[in-house]
């Protein structure tokens, strides 16, 4: 008797195991039992006894052995495609599942820029570990084309940022603190000893220069021209670190154009200075993005943190 569909349904629904399925792929992919076993974790007689239990349930052979490895058969390779939606419905219902969990339970995933760091979470975070020990906090730090597509899935329940000009559809942004570009300076800089500090004092000094995609490099090459600082002295040293920026700064000898967030723990702590130059160049605020149908118990005591934060930084500056 011929074998059926449905006896061969009958068989899969019953006797088939997602890991059949994944043993299928690798073998199809890696063309070797032993690099297909190496790739799922598990042991050569263990993937061998998984082709032997895939074929008898199909009555179908699915693999030419060979001396160098094993071929897929015709009948491997029409049921591949099949195996591969198996195995991603079953990725994508445990990744549902999952972030349920993380909605429901206690963990937040927050994506931040270089300045939502220094202005926000360098402040919030230790007060929101110590009040919830419970909470996991994956924090990962998102610049530049990361930051972009940090909205596009489902890897950060907050994304912390300067407020951009297209909100991502299905997020919302709340402003928390303004920012803006200042002249940074180290404590022993002869400029930081000056109440206020002149566009000629800043034409003599010597700079760090910035990479060429950031806001505060462009501001700077507007006031080079507009101060015609043709011969303005600079230092080559560009990265998004913003422990580089204190590194350079702390010698004393240079300038930097910079976000005021970027900076602000050294500022905050009396390592860097702040020089009076007036320049009054205001950077997008910070704040935070999140999905509103996707917020737990856990994010919302962590938007709770951010928002006494930034109250408290506001007070701060408030005569």
């Amino acid at each position: 008797m011929s074998l059926t569909a449905a006896v061969l349904l009958n068989r899969l629904t019953t006797r088939a195991k997602i890991r059949h399925m994944r043993a299928l792929m690798a073998l199809c992919e890696l063309r070797g039992i032993g690099r297909a076993a190496q790739a799922l974790g598990i042991t050569q007689p263990a993937m061998s006894q998984l082709l032997v239990e895939l074929e008898k349930l199909l009555d179908t052979r699915l693999f030419l052995r060979h001396s160098k490895g094993v071929d897929p058969t015709p009948a491997a390779l029409d049921l591949l495609p099949i195996a591969s939606r198996i195995v991603a419905a079953t990725e994508e219902g445990a990744e549902r599942i999952a972030s349920h969990h993380r909605r429901e339970g206690g963990m937040v995933r927050v994506g931040s820029s270089v300045a939502a760091t220094g202005a926000l979470l360098d402040a919030a975070l230790p007060a929101f570990g110590a009040a919830h020990p419970n909470i996991l906090t994956q924090v990962q730090t998102v610049i530049g084309q990361a930051l972009d597509n940090a909205f596009s899935g489902d890897e950060f329940d907050v994304v912390c940022c300067r407020e951009r000009e297209v909100i991502p559809d299905g997020w919302e942004f709340k402003v928390l603190v303004p920012d803006e570009l200042i002249v940074a300076a180290g404590t022993t800089h002869p400029l930081a000893r000056a109440e206020t500090v002149t566009i000629e004092a800043l034409s003599r000094a010597t700079w760090v220069q910035h990479t060429a995609v950031s806001l505060a490099r462009g501001q700077f090459d507007e006031l080079r021209i507009q101060h015609g600082w043709d011969e303005l002295k600079l230092v080559h040293v560009t990265s998004r670190i913003p422990v580089i920026s204190w590194s350079m700064l702390k010698t004393g000898e240079l300038l930097s154009l910079v976000p005021r967030s970027v900076v602000m723990p050294w500022l905050s702590i009396g390592l860097l200075k702040e020089l009076d130059a007036g320049l009054g160049l205001q950077l997008p605020p910070i704040g935070y993005l999140w999905r509103p149908d996707r917020v737990g118990p856990a994010v919302s005591r962590f938007f709770a943190a951010l928002d006494a934060c930034a109250t408290e930084l506001t007070e701060e500056k408030t005569p």
